[in-house]
């Protein structure tokens, strides 16, 4: 490590990075072949505009996003790399195991999941109807991942 390097992840409070942590442990066990599943769009797309607007709000310019930025990219490389994983090797060799995602479903499903990553991150800060309105798919895991602690 670079002296004087700072995460950016530590940029984010105490209780946000507990879970985030107990999220990140759920979505890695979620099986990819399952990611187009969560590639549905949250409720009413005026009421998520909002939310998204309020969103933005909290997160402010400051050093705490860096830290959301950072979370983000982990949680989509993830995604990406078990993608792609399960495409590869002998699972395509077998044929056990096939992309029936389109292109559209793909990115869909990024932009549903940086939305759920954010939304555990800020939990305290927003209220459950906003919550749910970011959330979609994604609410019962997150609601597990902030009850736990």
């Amino acid at each position: 490590m670079t002296p004087g390097f700072v995460d950016p992840l530590d940029r984010l409070s105490a209780g946000s990075r507990a879970r985030l942590d107990r999220f990140a442990t759920a979505f890695q066990l979620l099986d990819s072949d399952l990611y187009t599943a969560f590639a549905a769009s949250s409720h009413d797309a005026d009421e998520r505009l909002s939310a998204l607007e309020r969103v933005q709000e909290i997160i402010g310019q400051g050093s705490r996003r860096e830290g959301v930025l950072a979370a983000l990219v982990e949680f989509r490389e993830f995604a990406v790399r078990s993608a792609t994983e399960a495409l590869s090797g002998s699972n395509a060799a077998l044929l056990t195991r096939t992309n029936v995602a389109t292109a559209e479903d793909r990115v869909r499903f990024l932009a549903s999941l940086e939305l759920a990553v954010v939304t555990v991150i800020l939990w305290d800060e927003i209220d459950a109807e906003e919550r749910s309105q970011l959330l979609g798919p994604w609410e019962e895991m997150a609601t597990r991942a902030a009850q736990a602690a």
